[in-house]
């Protein structure tokens, strides 16, 4: 598909329920898409030159967080299940997969001849060595590790056969397993991956020099195939280009210094499309959302009157009018309006001075308030300096810290912080989110907001074992009334990305996932047209 501009239309079939997802791994599974003697496409190539916004801390990707759905080095890699054009898991690595009658057990079925770059299988012990990595706290980064963390053993039943036994009966488990953020590597590499890693995706890894490039080339043995039995990858190589600051990111796309950005600055948005559409394909995808959370580790916000206070503080409509320009939706959960899970549930609104008597009730007025947030990212930023302002006016003296990713981590680790403005990108199961932000069993949740309830955790857990998708709706729902009351995370505004591509960019398409991570779009059908 080549159509240049679309708005984000998020329906029911867009956001898939957990059910299906069940059935998709068996409705699919035969659909085999490998072949060893597919020839490539003798027209598709080229060399990629993309724009990225972010760039990684590090090259294992079991120890960062490399934000998959924009960096280059996810092309390194696919999981066990995949996601497709429209959102639905479909398979990856493996051809199928179903649990026991309980959902204590997974098993997944992998593809025969399927191949790491290093010219190993991917195997079940291959699996099985990369889930012990992941969740190994000495190696695997919280965020992957809170994604597999209700896989308690995993058994290789045969060489293409692996079980995942869980600690709770979880629906959620072929969610889990994508690429992102359970990757997987070649084993005898897990020790250099810090240098070369090697990964199972359609491109291979070359080089990276930190903000400055990353080079892949393509993988010659990738297992997919198109329509019409062709080898992908089509393109030749990928060259990323990240550039943190958006005006510099535009300009090279003008100037012919990249043929791809992952997304245009809010504020230029509108204004590129009316000047060049014509000479752009444009599309506009919900990404994720904004948040601030609370840190009950330490600090004044241990106080439920300070974060009731700060929460009443926060005006929405001016962030959405000064960061996002107008564009995508103030949210008050992860989930936007049309999506499925989108919750009937009100959260605390704005209220100036209901947030200063709080403040004065508590005899807190000019309390120090320490914010962080991620320096590279420029609405993190932005929306830090307009709460940082609303909370100065409230009465709390506010300091603002933007952070380089790994000093973040480290401050988040170490829990030197009050509030953090951060955000998420799409979880394709509920799980995703309620779980691993919010349960007091994820590792996630320890380095956020050290949040404890024992009634969430309750609820999320029947959540898990629960086939309902309405059921497990209504479980949420319950859940996410107590985080409006306790106040962990206070949500803000759906992330919207607006990318663009130059015309001669062909069979490109992202999806909420972003640039690299879905099957049948984004960069694994993509070529340049000479």
């Amino acid at each position: 598909m080549d159509r240049h501009t679309q708005t984000p239309d998020i329906s029911r079939r867009t956001f898939l329920t957990t059910t299906s997802a069940v059935l998709m791994g068996a409705a699919l599974g035969g659909r085999a898409l490998q072949s060893a003697a597919a020839p490539r496409h003798p027209q598709r190539r080229g060399v990629l030159q993309f724009g990225a916004r972010v760039d990684t801390a590090g090259l294992d990707s079991h120890r960062h967080n490399q934000l998959h759905t924009s960096h280059p080095t996810a092309a390194m890699y696919t999981g066990l299940t995949d996601i497709d054009q429209q959102s639905n898991i479909v398979p990856g690595l493996a051809e199928s997969w179903e649990p026991n009658q309980d959902l204590t057990a997974w098993v997944f079925r992998l593809r025969k001849g399927v191949l790491f770059h290093n010219g190993r299988e991917v195997d079940a012990e291959a699996v099985k060595l990369n889930l012990l990595r992941i969740k190994d706290p000495a190696i695997g980064m919280e965020w992957h590790r809170s994604a597999v963390d209700n896989i308690d053993t995993v058994d290789v039943l045969d060489k293409y056969t692996v079980r995942f036994n869980v600690r709770v009966p979880d629906v959620a488990v072929p969610a889990n397993v994508m690429h992102y953020p359970t990757n997987l590597q070649a084993p005898e590499a897990f020790d250099t991956a810090s240098e070369h890693p090697i990964g199972t995706g359609p491109f291979k890894f070359v080089s990276w020099t930190r903000w400055n490039e990353t080079r892949l080339v393509r993988f010659e043995n990738y297992w997919e195939t198109d329509a019409e039995g062709h080898n992908l990858p089509y393109l030749d190589e990928i060259v990323g280009k990240p550039k943190k600051e958006d005006s510099v990111r535009l300009t090279a796309l003008r100037t012919g210094q990249v043929h791809l950005i992952d997304a245009i600055a809010y504020a230029d948005v509108e204004r590129f499309k009316k000047s060049f559409e014509d000479k752009y394909n444009l599309w506009t995808t919900h990404f994720g959302s904004i948040f601030v959370a609370f840190n009950f580790r330490r600090g004044p916000f241990q106080d439920q009157r300070l974060r009731t206070a700060a929460a009443h503080a926060i005006d929405r409509q001016a962030i959405h009018t000064s960061v996002f320009y107008g564009q995508g939706d103030m949210l008050d959960q992860p989930y936007p309006r049309g999506s499925f899970w989108h919750l009937e549930s009100r959260s605390l609104e704005y209220d100036p001075d209901k947030a200063k008597a709080l403040l004065r009730q508590a005899r807190a007025v000019g309390t120090a308030i320490k914010v962080i947030c991620a320096a590279n990212v420029a609405y993190n930023r932005e929306t830090a300096q307009v709460v940082q302002e609303m909370w100065h006016t409230s009465g709390l003296k506010v300091t603002l810290e933007p952070l380089d990713t790994v000093p973040l981590l480290n401050t988040l680790k170490q829990g030197d912080f009050d509030g953090l403005i951060g955000g998420n990108t799409y979880r394709f199961d509920p799980d995703g989110f309620f779980e691993r932000n919010f349960s007091s069993k994820s590792d996630l949740t320890h380095i956020l907001s050290g949040w404890h309830n024992e009634r969430y955790d309750q609820l999320v857990e029947e959540a898990k074992r629960t086939l309902d998708p309405a059921r497990r709706k209504a479980l949420y729902t319950a859940a996410w009334n107590i985080v409006n009351v306790e106040l962990p995370h206070f949500h803000l505004h759906e992330v919207t990305i607006t990318s663009a591509a130059v015309k001669a960019l062909r069979g490109y398409q992202p999806n909420v996932v972003g640039a690299f991570t879905h099957r049948g779009g984004g960069i694994r059908s993509a070529y340049l047209e000479t």
